[in-house]
């Protein structure tokens, strides 16, 4: 029998990312690397046929990948958001469909080769999503979902995790390991797991800082004036110890890449 997804991936929480201000801040995320692309391609074979990229953001897998494939349908909530991913490179390809509504109920146009989904799949309905997947699935199709867009190792991860949990505004969070959520609730049969190779990767102080606001528990709209300014400004103290003389932070990056089959 399934239950309901933790409560820090309720629709209160969900709805934030309908905000302005998070979309405008989400292309600041660093990027997933490039050996992500790669193995989601290898997954399709040479079919190179037709993706569902479900909670889109600003379109950040599917605008990689839709000069490589058939169509992209690329799905948000989040009409700011879509709004965004249009004005970005590859927003308006003749081959990539932007689709405005809640992937539980908006309309789709399958049969689809493969379903993407990034940390987005947190915030869906899984009774109800999962069972969707599977059924516009062609039959040797997966749902692939991708994760990491953050440092990995960084000397400065403690101290920023702990001005996280300061700020935050999420006050039910709690980590968990998704992918083995999803497959102890009957969600998902795992098939594939892979970690792409650690890439080195730079970035602005100033941007760093700023793509906190693309999350959820860190909206500029319930964390209040005085609050950003307080995280930005600490955090900037955190990172200044390694910066080097242009204002650029240099850390690692991988994606985990996980593919498998949607159950009913």
């Amino acid at each position: 029998m399934k239950t309901a997804r933790p409560r820090q991936y309720w629709n209160d929480y969900a709805s934030r990312f309908k905000n302005r201000s998070l979309a405008e801040t989400y292309e600041l995320r660093p990027p997933y690397p490039e050996e992500t692309y790669k193995i989601l391609l290898s997954l399709l074979g040479e079919s190179l046929g037709r993706i569902l990229d479900v909670g889109c953001g600003p379109g950040k897998i599917a605008r990689a990948l839709v000069d490589h494939v058939n169509g992209i349908d690329a799905v948000d909530f989040s009409e700011e958001m879509i709004r965004v991913g249009k004005s970005l490179v590859n927003g308006k390809h003749p081959n990539l469909r932007w689709i405005v509504g809640p992937v539980e109920t908006v309309q789709l146009y399958p049969p689809y080769d493969m379903v993407t989904a990034g940390a987005s799949i947190h915030w869906m309905e899984w009774d109800v999503v999962f069972p969707r997947f599977k059924e516009m699935l062609t039959t040797d199709g997966y749902l692939v979902i991708i994760d990491g867009d953050c440092p990995v190792g960084s000397p400065w991860h403690d101290a920023e995790l702990s001005l996280i949990h300061k700020y935050s505004t999420n006050r039910h969070h709690e980590r968990i390991d998704l992918i083995q959520e999803l497959v102890n609730r009957g969600h998902l049969h795992l098939i594939g797991d892979k970690k792409t190779t650690p890439v080195s990767f730079s970035q602005s102080l100033t941007d760093y800082v700023q793509s906190f606001h693309s999350r959820e528990s860190m909206s500029k709209e319930h964390m209040g004036e005085e609050n950003v300014k307080g995280f930005d400004t600490e955090l900037s103290h955190v990172l200044s110890d390694f910066v080097d003389d242009e204002g650029f932070l240099t850390f690692q990056l991988e994606a985990r890449v996980t593919w498998g089959k949607p159950l009913t």
